[in-house]
Formats: C-alpha cells, structure tokens, sequence
C-alpha cells in the first residue's frame, strides 16, 4: 500500500496515511480535528543519475524526446 501524505483544509494539519489503491481516491479524516476536508498532497519523485560527470547514461532520452 502506499504512503499519501494529506493536509487538511480545516486546521492546516498535514499527516501520512496508508491507502489502499482501491481507496486512493478518497479523502481520509483529519487525525488532529477530525474534519473530512482533506486533501492529497502532490510528492517530488526522487531521481538518481549513474554518473557524477552529469552527462546521460545510455537508454536516457536525447533532444526531441527521442529514446537513445
């Protein structure tokens, strides 16, 4: 199951909740008011590079988003 983060709109609380895929489109209840006003965060997704020079390893996209 994945971890959501929410914040709510009542109290400014922001909390992780595990939720089932079949449950992702719900809104959880706030654990500090208790209100249903919540709403999903949006989460940064990590990136890793296998080179410290910074330029692109093969299988990246190169210019035009054309597969290398």
């Amino acid at each position: 199951m994945p971890l959501y983060e929410y914040k709510c709109s009542s109290c400014g609380k922001t909390f992780e909740e595990l939720v089932s895929f079949s449950e992702a489109d719900l809104t959880p209840t706030c654990p500090n008011c208790g209100e249903d006003d919540t709403q999903k965060k949006i989460s940064a997704v990590a990136s890793f590079s296998s080179s410290s020079s910074g330029s692109m390893s093969s299988g990246g996209c190169a210019p035009g988003g054309q597969f290398t």
